[in-house]
């Protein structure tokens, strides 16, 4: 397996004039995404950043926002996004946290982030240079920290490495992304539905086309998903349930909806099988821990939810375990808290050694395991069904949040 900025050249060597970003008619291709992501790995390198380090990108979705996360991959480095609707001070606990010396932002960026950091902006790399001789990451390498709530409501640094995105989005089971697909990236940086966005794209040869709009609108998504010829979309639960019922139309030209983050309503998985011919409807269940997606359910109109929808099976490289206190296996049918192991599971998480979350025991998997929190149980068709939460978190907006 190679890291995410290896199988991203790979493609640029193969299919360098295909179209990687389609942005407000400012199409960049694969070759000319490449050459601007050097020109910056060079700039980066000469401010010193080095493999291991972090560096945090305060950019909206656009063209520079993943020309930063190729030049931060190729320098060895993790990316670090940082939301624009946090309070600047919160995500300065964000950049103590991951002790990132170097912030690529907007000439506007609040004087708060600066505090004796670098500031990179757009327009120093802009112009093209020489070729950059892009760092050998190892798949096992870090590759971006995103900041979650956690098990016990506090904002954790998730450290994700290029194996856990890679299987996401590369050979897997759940979704074949092929290089005539479009998709769309609505979903912050900062939020790991991104991931598959922004990589599901760029290591397959497909184009990554970012939502035209700062806040989400569903007559903008419409005009979105038909002028740019989207053909693979994610959304929340919440706006899914939103779109089915208020905007369906808005999804005809679609080939894959992945929608997830809480339980989804089987009334509107049903209305958009029935109402768009020949549509994938895919239930993405999985912590950001995880890496996006640890198990996925694959729904077309031969296979519609009858009264829930299943959260399906694991994803290629993921490997689940249904378990009781006692960290045995439960029969089928019986309730027990789901924990991952494999290739999507995170390398921990920032500036903690130890975690409750995330252990090691042969007895349950080689490898690092991480403890979900969640209620799941095994039906006759070997589907996953959630259940609830073990403890009291309760989701707003994605989040996970303690009461």
């Amino acid at each position: 397996m190679k890291a995410i900025h290896r199988l991203f050249e790979d493609i640029v060597a193969k299919h360098g004039g295909r179209i990687a970003l389609g942005y407000l008619g400012k199409d960049v291709t694969y070759r000319q995404l490449d050459a601007k992501a050097n020109a910056l790995a060079q700039h980066l390198t000469e401010l010193s950043v080095r493999n291991g380090d972090i560096v945090a990108v305060a950019l909206p979705k656009s063209n520079e926002l993943v020309v930063a996360f190729l030049a931060i991959l190729k320098c060895g480095a993790a990316y670090l996004p940082l939301d624009d609707a946090n309070p600047p001070q919160r995500n300065v606990r964000f950049l103590e946290a991951a002790n990132a010396q170097v912030i690529v932002g907007p000439a506007e960026l609040d004087e708060t982030y600066s505090q004796g950091r670098t500031i990179v902006r757009p327009a120093d790399f802009a112009s093209v240079g020489e070729r950059f001789r892009s760092f050998d990451s190892d798949p096992e390498d870090k590759a971006y920290v995103m900041f979650t709530s956690g098990s016990t409501g506090e904002p954790k640094g998730v450290v994700i490495p290029h194996s856990g995105v890679v299987r996401l989005v590369r050979d897997t089971n759940y979704i074949s992304i092929k290089r005539d697909d479009r998709i769309l990236q609505l979903a912050p940086p900062s939020f790991d539905a991104s991931t598959f966005e922004i990589w599901g794209a760029l290591i397959n040869g497909a184009t990554l086309v970012p939502y035209s709009g700062s806040v989400f609108d569903p007559s903008r998504l419409k005009n979105d998903i038909r002028e740019n010829g989207i053909t693979i979309l994610w959304l929340t639960a919440a706006l899914f349930h939103l779109v089915a019922d208020k905007a369906i139309d808005a999804l005809e030209p679609l080939r894959v909806l992945l929608a997830g983050g809480d339980v989804l309503n089987a009334r509107c998985v049903n209305r958009v099988l029935n109402s768009v011919p020949g549509i994938t409807v895919i239930n993405g269940y999985g912590p950001t821990e995880n890496t996006t997606f640890t198990c996925c359910h694959v729904m077309t109109a031969q296979n519609k939810p009858i009264a829930s929808v299943s959260i399906g099976r694991p994803v290629t490289g993921t490997r689940v375990h249904i378990l009781d206190d006692s960290l045995r296996p439960v029969s089928v049918g019986s309730v027990g808290e789901l924990y991952a192991s494999g290739q999507g599971v995170g390398l921990g998480y920032l500036n903690e050694r130890e975690s409750n979350a995330f252990f090691f025991d042969e007895s349950v998997a080689p490898g690092r395991i991480y403890r979900t929190g969640d209620l799941v149980k095994v039906d006759t068709n070997g589907e996953l069904q959630f259940v609830g939460r073990r403890d009291n978190l309760i989701k707003i907006r994605g989040y996970r949040v303690s009461l």
